[in-house]
């Protein structure tokens, strides 16, 4: 991690004398197997969080691309099913939706259950 506070430049910094409302100074011990002195980082908040803005959207960009792929294998799963199904026989499509109205059925009994029955 690198400092994000640039002193010299900062007008901010300049005009308050060092009394900048921006700086933050974080402290910290390195893991016991790393070593070494303790790490202090100064950072100006507005640009670090842009930074740590720009880190989440890109994990998030991440997520969803994934969450797309996944929902696309189903889909090729689903038309894999079907054909497989038409070709023995079987239809799957509606061994599916039984299944899920057999759950269904099973969830509301026991929502019941716990209602005093």
């Amino acid at each position: 991690m690198q400092n994000t506070c640039e002193k010299e430049k900062c007008k901010i910094w300049q005009l308050l004398d060092g009394n900048c409302p921006n700086v933050i100074e974080s402290s910290w011990l390195p893991p016991p197997t790393v070593g070494g002195p303790p790490v202090t980082v100064t950072d100006c908040a507005p640009r670090r969080t842009m930074i740590m803005i720009q880190e989440l959207s890109n994990r998030l960009v991440g997520v969803e691309k994934s969450q797309e792929d996944m929902r696309n294998e189903t889909v090729w799963m689903q038309v894999v099913a079907e054909v497989l199904g038409r070709n023995s026989g079987v239809d799957l499509v509606a061994f599916v939706e039984k299944r899920r109205k057999l759950s269904r059925a099973a969830d509301i009994l026991k929502v019941g259950d716990g209602n005093g029955r």
